[in-house]
């Protein structure tokens, strides 16, 4: 056996590691909301400024936690007005949600034309 291949492997498995590691970590969830959530039939854009916990201007009762959604490999809670959680997946979001950013804020957003 020859060490100069056996070293040469190593390394090259070593950065090939390497380089997956970097990939996964560059590519996993932002911390903050994404600045525009694409949805069908149109975008959510946000609406005011981030808050400390999920509020809804005009609505004065707690939201309800509706589950999730997801872009790529981000994923995000929303709260949804009370009454208005989807029944199913199928069923559309409500015109005005709140997402859980992972930075520990909650950012509202309205679904806009576009």
């Amino acid at each position: 056996m020859s060490w100069r291949a056996f070293g040469c492997g190593t390394l090259a498995a070593a950065v090939f590691v390497l380089v997956g590691i970097v990939g996964i970590w560059r590519a996993g969830a932002p911390a903050e909301c994404p600045a525009v959530l694409p949805y069908e039939p149109s975008a959510y854009r946000p609406t005011g400024d981030p808050t400390e916990e999920p509020i809804l201007a005009g609505i004065e009762e707690e939201l309800e936690l509706a589950g999730t959604t997801s872009f790529g490999l981000a994923t995000w809670e929303v709260w949804v007005e009370p009454g208005r959680v989807p029944s199913s997946a199928d069923e559309p979001l409500p015109q005005r949600i709140v997402l859980a950013c992972g930075d520990g804020g909650f950012q509202a957003y309205q679904r806009g034309s576009g």
